[in-house]
């Protein structure tokens, strides 16, 4: 069990020799969908001063998912060509230190029956920042600026990408959007087209990273697409950070039915056989019996976890309270960024190597 949440934040970062405040760890955060943000937002407010001639940006990174095909961010992306923004957005905004209006014009999504039904207004505006700033990176970056965004936010590839699912019985079927609801067990996930390199920018963030953060997200259309990105796995393994992979909380119908922890960490290693994943964070709160009921009936389950399996694949196992309260199964930004930053401040064991 980890050290209770102000220890760990005064180990990770707290007083120097002279109380100057000891600069946090370069951190750079991978995945997309609904986990990413969550864990971005907890690392902005316990983030600590920056170190002499460092900005908060360079600390902090996330590299996201660009595979997305479906609501409003799959209509701008077959409208335009344009790279999907949704998950983009999620994590400008979860980094966003203008709150109040600004951020409440860019997570606002229209409704009605109109041709802007169901579209973000913030997916708008980083379509239209794309044209006036001519790219979408730059588009992404100016946008970190009007919101005034404490950490960087790339695309894991520059290049427009779908994602092609391999089924246990041979079948394929693309479109991020489409392979949950076939519910089969994937055997492989490919991009498309699959020469897509990664983002230069990553490609240095994660060089200069000291610390690398997989998950929580999901396995097979979050986590695994930024792994394919060409040249990413091979970065991290040569970057010498130390890799910790956030585990999922509950399954994911369509994607993970059956799985339990190890399966995770070893269809990560399937896809990206290069990735090092020294530590594993857990969540070891049980669920409330009629929180676990309601998921069951939407057939999700809480992720079963066995430490001695992962230990057994070279990973260090650190279990702490991580849920956060109310009727839905989420970590809690707060709780994950201390257990984080109490991790990437204590000695590595050596372990994790693929």
């Amino acid at each position: 069990m980890l050290s209770p949440p102000a220890e760990a934040y005064t180990r990770a970062a707290g007083a120097g020799a002279e109380g100057t405040p000891r600069p946090q760890p370069r951190l750079v955060a991978l995945g997309g969908g609904t986990g990413l943000p969550v864990l971005l937002a907890g690392l902005k407010a316990a983030r600590g001063g920056a170190a002499e001639g460092e900005t908060d940006r360079e600390r902090l990174t996330a590299i996201v998912t660009v595979a997305d095909d479906g609501g409003s961010s799959g209509r701008l992306r077959r409208a335009y060509g344009m790279l999907p923004p949704g998950d983009i957005r999620n994590c400008l905004l979860a980094l966003s230190e203008r709150g109040g209006t600004l951020a409440a014009l860019f997570g606002y999504r229209f409704n009605g029956h109109g041709e802007i039904s169901g579209h973000s207004l913030g997916n708008l505006i980083l379509a239209a920042l794309s044209h006036l700033e001519s790219g979408f990176e730059r588009a992404v970056e100016r946008a970190g600026d009007i919101l005034g965004a404490t950490g960087r936010v790339l695309p894991a590839t520059s290049r427009p990408v779908g994602l092609e699912a391999e089924f246990d019985d041979g079948s394929r079927v693309e479109g991020e959007s489409r392979i949950a609801a076939h519910r089969r067990r994937i055997r492989r996930m490919r991009l498309t087209p699959g020469r897509s390199h990664a983002l230069p920018q990553a490609l240095r963030a994660v060089a200069e990273a000291d610390c690398i953060l997989i998950g929580p997200g999901s396995l097979y259309t979050s986590l695994i697409p930024v792994l394919l990105t060409r040249g990413l796995p091979r970065a991290i393994a040569r970057s010498g950070a130390r890799v910790v992979l956030v585990m999922n909380l509950m399954t994911e119908p369509g994607e993970t039915d059956g799985y339990d922890a190890r399966d995770h960490l070893l269809a990560l290693r399937g896809h990206a056989p290069r990735l090092p994943v020294h530590d594993v964070i857990v969540n070891s709160t049980p669920l409330g019996e009629p929180v676990r009921q309601a998921y069951a009936a939407e057939g999700s389950h809480p992720l079963p976890v066995e430490a001695d399996a992962l230990s057994a694949l070279g990973c260090q196992v650190w279990t702490a309270d991580l849920l956060a309260a109310g009727p839905r199964v989420r970590h809690d930004p707060h709780k994950l960024a201390r257990v984080i930053l109490e991790l990437a401040g204590s000695p590595m064991s050596g372990a994790g190597a693929a």
